[in-house]
């Protein structure tokens, strides 16, 4: 019997833990952290996808599951993101729902970066219960969680030391309160703690990223959310606790954070913390992680402006282990990988049993395990060449989109009007003409041409005149090649240049079709671009 997907295997192990533990949660719920201290980017959208393919996985089985994206809004600001003005410096240190949104297009500077993590999203049609830890403090949902915390912070404080070692001296409180004088977190430090009034007594007097305290004593109230838990100090245990969470995923980066809360869970709130994955992150170009405060940021809303939904949801679902580099340009590559596993899926000729496996539920979750499509006619690749050698900068969209199907349309032998009217092709349509207008699209190297069939087919539009019919079209590219380098070499370069495939239908009815004119100036423009070309 072949393996399973690892979704499916992840989705298994989840129910049988649970049933292990007979906790009988309904429904079985799975969580996501999303960042509000910077912009998201493809790793942020990654932890979401990923959690999501899981409960995916759990209602195929027949169990009910919930996803919680959880907005970590109550942080503190601790850098200034590349792309945020400089003198948001004087808010650092503040939760970053108490700073202003430099775009003055939200509440907040913290609801305008989770907003746009929670709109990629639903971009990609996530079914899922936002739920933000300035509600969930203010609501009192994790007070029981914190006052058990506080109350039994010698545990907690030896479980640190023991996993991770700690800067904070020892008898540190972990709790941040805001100071009410001057709006920072991580210049305070509780100085005592009044369980049976659930607060705390706390000094503005400690130096963050150059920012001293400003002095103020005050008491913070921990059951109104008048601060938080620190994250390796016990937040996502309190957040397990609370919410019943049975899986959720976490990045390399935060590995000792989830162990070390994974034991805070288990021996001081006593709940069995949810079962978990780690991934890889995600790597720019040149190696480096992708991150917030670097600017080196390939953001999901970019992703989805320039490929298919589903090319995304694959690479997050194809695997979880081993880094990946990722640069705007390489999209078309992934757009690629998807198509040719949407056209495995179709024919699985040749493939092993394991592998068909693996293909089926691969495309099956890029799906959302709803109905998966047939591959539609035309390639990805196809539309970027060919909206490339058009004049896409002059053309509005409409007529470009005309042109583009028209084109293709001969090519793959459809009708224009079938192609104008299938949503898949309007889509990807938008998604190539997006990618070539603002990134630009250069056929790969191994498409290149060599100068004697350069000339060739330099000569052949050259000598096209308005007004020949397509027998002339036609006899005069038998002649050029002839003369030159030979039917296949010469077919295949005009075929390469004006569809981006080396072959296509007959060239006389093409070229007549699309327009003399037209087509000359599609071939000198594509000419321009080739190696040793000009135009």
């Amino acid at each position: 019997m072949p393996a399973a997907f690892w979704l499916d295997k992840l989705a298994e192990e989840v129910v049988e833990r649970e049933n292990r533990l007979g906790r009988n949660l309904r429904p079985i719920r799975v969580e996501s952290g999303i960042g509000a201290s910077g912009f998201p980017h493809i790793g942020s959208v990654g932890d979401s996808l990923r959690a999501y393919g899981v409960k995916l996985g759990i209602e195929s089985l027949g169990h009910p599951s919930e996803m919680i994206a959880f907005s970590d809004d109550r942080d503190g600001l601790r850098k200034v993101p590349i792309g945020v003005p400089e003198e948001y410096r004087k808010y650092l240190g503040m939760p970053v729902t108490d700073i202003p949104d430099p775009w003055g297009c939200h509440g907040s500077y913290g609801e305008h970066m989770s907003g746009l993590l929670v709109d990629a999203l639903e971009k990609l049609d996530l079914d899922f219960k936002l739920m933000t830890a300035r509600e969930v403090y203010k609501s009192g949902v994790l007070d029981d969680q914190i006052h058990r915390i506080l109350t039994r912070r010698e545990k907690v404080e030896a479980i640190v030391r023991e996993e991770v070692g700690s800067s904070k001296p020892r008898g540190w409180i972990p709790y941040w309160p805001v100071c009410e004088n001057c709006g920072r977190m991580y210049t305070t430090r509780v100085i005592r703690v009044i369980p049976e009034e659930r607060k705390v007594i706390y000094v503005c007097d400690q130096e963050f990223k150059g920012i001293k305290g400003c002095g103020h004593v005050g008491e913070a109230s921990y059951s109104r959310g008048d601060g938080k838990l620190p994250w390796m100090w016990g937040e996502f245990a309190a957040r397990w606790d609370a919410l019943k969470i049975s899986f959720e995923p976490h990045g390399k980066d935060i590995t000792d954070s989830f162990r070390v809360n994974s034991r805070i869970s288990r021996e001081v709130l006593g709940f069995e913390p949810p079962h978990t994955i780690r991934y890889e992150m995600f790597l720019d170009a040149s190696g480096t992680k992708i991150s917030k405060s670097r600017g080196n940021v390939l953001t999901p809303q970019r992703w989805l402006r320039y490929a298919p939904k589903e090319s995304l949801r694959m690479l997050m679902f194809k695997r979880y282990r081993g880094a990946r580099k990722l640069a705007v340009e390489k999209i078309p590559t992934y757009v690629a990988d998807f198509e040719r596993n949407l056209r495995a899926y179709w024919n699985p000729k040749g493939m092993s049993e394991r592998d068909r496996l693996t293909v089926r539920r691969l495309v099956e979750y890029s799906f959302m395990l709803g109905k998966v499509p047939r591959p539609p006619p035309f390639s990805f690749s196809s539309l970027l060449n060919v909206i490339s050698i058009l004049p896409h900068r002059t053309l509005d969209r409409r007529e470009l989109r005309f042109i583009a199907a028209e084109m293709l349309a001969g090519y793959y032998g459809v009708s224009r009007e079938d192609l104008l009217n299938d949503p898949t092709f309007v889509r990807w349509f938008d998604h190539a003409a997006n990618f070539v207008g603002e990134v630009g699209w250069v056929q790969p190297e191994e498409s290149r041409l060599d100068g004697e069939t350069l000339e060739a087919v330099r000569e052949f539009a050259a000598r096209l005149r308005d007004g020949m019919s397509e027998e002339e079209v036609q006899n005069l590219a038998h002649e050029v090649a002839s003369a030159t380098v030979g039917d296949k070499r010469f077919f295949s370069a005009v075929y390469q240049l004006l569809v981006g495939a080396p072959r296509g239908p007959r060239l006389g009815p093409l070229v007549v079709r699309l327009g003399i004119g037209r087509t000359k100036e599609w071939i000198r423009a594509s000419l321009s671009r080739e190696v040793g070309g000009s135009p």
